[in-house]
């Protein structure tokens, strides 16, 4: 009976790769109104029979999902029939990129039909977009450390691109109409050609996780079970081309003895292009562009003044293309171009090969000097292996020069898919640096390495990363640098009866060990009323050998009830962490990191350690009573 019963469960939803045929509608003339009763409408093809994939994976989705789809020359056209009940529909007038506490259809496009990366086109019940470039990642599950679970994917939300959408509730759920330009995206150079598609639907008053395929939570790979659109073919993307003129004028003025005296006035002039060369690359170029209209940042908190704070690509010239730029270590941050004199970009894919190269001056503000115009380029290669669309291996470049100064960073990453459940993502590279004309030449390594078995029961994740004391990454982002964290993260889920109060339980133990290594005085030998001394859970480096102080069993676990009349119930169980170390290990009494004798502040990759806590003391003559409590 339980076969049977288990039988019938795999035999619901659409299996990966199916196939869909997608009507080409040459005359279409359509109105995004978000009411799918035109005639082409009745033409389309249809995306049925989802599946449930967060929080249990194989099983129907309880609230049933109509996707259609159908093209014309020059755009491609969703319509989304999502029925619930409709009092429990969430919709509000969200910004963009904003809607994720609200019920949400996300279309997932592979244009390039390589299992690899897809461009998500979001909306929420009344149209608000969402949009960015989702690629395979590890699949979160809830701890205490992170309250949400995800898919075996991440979002980038960055990238923004241009579309249409419209939607409506409805006494039976709600419908939303979306068109796609096909000057938008980019794709292959073919005719005809495939596309990879998916479509994820999240319903708020359950918490549950839809998708068009049925995605197994067993696959270490969300896009390599893509459903596929079939025979596009006659796509017109027309000529694409961009060209935004910019002047701007500045007068200021003052109280002179003769009276108020005004100066400046003159104009500055710029421009930025886009244009696609072909259909799988395009050109982007500015020349002194103003940035005064783009959305201001959010505030942020920083909790630990040694980390620095990473803030959202917002300027249009360098969001087109940026997931292009992508890396397991974020060594290209395009915010380090603080205010160009000029820039050009060259993004796309050449057949196996994803290419992503930049290169720009920027202005005199931000050298270091103050008088120099420093220049950076950057270059990022993947090329797409076999393996069933899951592995790669890529390359990453970039230099920056300031007058006499610089900063050079190159590094190899990849992923290898190990059958079905397992994955290892990897990168490694160094960095040289050099601070002035007369100055060495600073060599520091970095490297990050996962490997992540996935499973509906038992999962694991081997994590090790590490940053090198003289490592820089001018051109990238490096939130800390000078420390190693290793960590292991076992996990088992118990999955529940469909319809039962408890759906899924998940308990994990979170082991970790990190170090952080200052340079530092050997012991007695410390400047007069300069130091800062403080003891803490970690290792040094100086004369005394290296040591760590792991967290030996941090345990966790967070349980979720799921109803069907309300959302997920986070509750993370009490956490218990034990620490073992030697009264020698923790007593010794050092000091605390401080600036370099050049005034450099050294800074390194966070990680998620439990650790314990620290104590730090600002005293000449060194901790209270002459010692640490151990």
């Amino acid at each position: 009976m339980l076969s049977l019963f288990a039988a019938l469960l795999l035999a619901q939803g659409t299996s990966p790769g199916t196939a869909i045929a997608v009507p080409r509608i040459a005359d279409a003339v359509v109105t995004i109104d978000g009411r799918l009763d035109e005639p082409e409408w009745a033409r389309a093809a249809a995306l049925r029979d989802f599946s449930q994939y967060v929080p249990n994976d194989n099983r129907p989705a309880d609230d049933s999902t109509t996707v259609l789809v159908w093209y014309s020359p020059s755009a491609i056209c969703f319509g989304i029939r999502a029925y619930q009940d409709s009092a429990s529909v969430r919709a509000t007038l969200a910004d963009r990129d904003k809607i994720t506490g609200d019920d949400y259809v996300e279309i997932l496009l592979d244009t390039f039909n390589d299992r690899r990366q897809a461009l998500v086109f979001g909306v929420n019940p009344l149209g608000a977009q969402a949009d960015g470039a989702l690629v395979d990642a590890p699949r979160q599950i809830a701890t205490t450390l992170s309250a949400v679970s995800t898919g075996a994917y991440t979002l980038d939300l960055s990238p923004d691109y241009v579309y249409e959408s419209k939607g409506r509730r409805t006494a039976w759920g709600y419908e939303v109409e979306l068109r796609i330009p096909f000057k938008t995206l980019r794709y292959q150079a073919r005719d005809p050609q495939n596309w990879g598609i998916n479509v994820i639907r999240v319903v708020q008053a359950t918490g549950h996780e839809h998708t068009w395929t049925r995605v197994l939570q067993t696959r270490a790979s969300f896009l390599a079970q893509n459903g596929t659109l079939t025979g596009l073919t006659g796509l017109e993307r027309g000529l694409v081309l961009d060209v935004t003129p910019e002047a701007t004028s500045t007068v200021s003025g003052g109280p002179q003895s003769s009276g108020w005296a005004y100066g400046g006035g003159a104009p500055r002039v710029g421009a930025t292009l886009r244009w696609g060369v072909t259909a799988n690359l395009t050109l982007n170029g500015t020349v002194r562009p103003d940035f005064s209209q783009v959305e201001a940042d959010v505030p942020q908190i920083q909790f630990d003044p040694r980390t620095a704070l990473n803030y959202p690509e917002k300027r249009p010239f360098f969001l087109d293309g940026l997931e292009l730029f992508q890396t397991p270590v974020q060594l290209i941050y395009t915010r380090r171009h603080v205010d160009p004199e000029g820039a050009a970009k060259l993004t796309g894919k050449i057949g196996a090969t994803t290419i992503a190269a930049l290169a720009g001056v920027d202005g005199a503000d931000a050298s270091t000097t103050g008088t120099d115009h420093p220049t950076m380029a950057a270059v990022r290669l993947r090329r797409d292996l076999g393996g069933g669309g899951e592995n790669t291996l890529g390359l990453v470049y970039t230099d920056r020069v300031d007058g006499a100064a610089f900063n050079r960073v190159a590094a190899v990453d990849g992923r290898i898919g190990l059958g079905n459940a397992w994955a290892l993502t990897f990168q490694g590279g160094g960095s040289a640096t050099r601070d002035s004309a007369l100055g060495p030449v600073r060599w520091g390594p970095i490297w990050r390495a996962s490997l992540v078995r996935s499973s509906r029961q038992f999962g694991l994740t081997i994590l090790s990363r590490g940053v090198g004391e003289d490592f820089r990454a001018a051109s990238g982002f490096i939130s800390r640098p000078d420390v190693v964290s290793n960590s292991v993260t076992p996990s088992y889920t118990i999955v529940g009866a469909p319809g039962s109060w408890l759906e899924s339980f998940n308990a994990n133990v979170y082991l970790a060990a990190t170090w952080d290594r200052y340079t530092i005085s050997p012991p007695g030998s410390r400047s007069a009323g300069a130091g800062r001394w403080g003891w803490r859970g970690r290792s040094s480096r100086s004369a005394i050998p290296p040591r760590c102080m792991p967290t030996i069993g941090s345990s966790a676990c967070a349980a979720r009830w799921w109803t069907r009349s309300r959302s997920p119930e986070r509750r993370a169980c009490p956490t218990s962490t034990m620490r073992r170390a030697s009264k020698r290990q923790t007593s010794r009494p050092f000091p605390s990191r401080r600036p370099s004798s050049s005034g450099r502040t050294r800074t390194s990759s966070s990680g998620r350690t439990v650790t314990s806590s620290s104590r730090i003391w600002t005293s000449p003559g060194g901790p209270p009573g002459g010692s640490a409590p151990s």
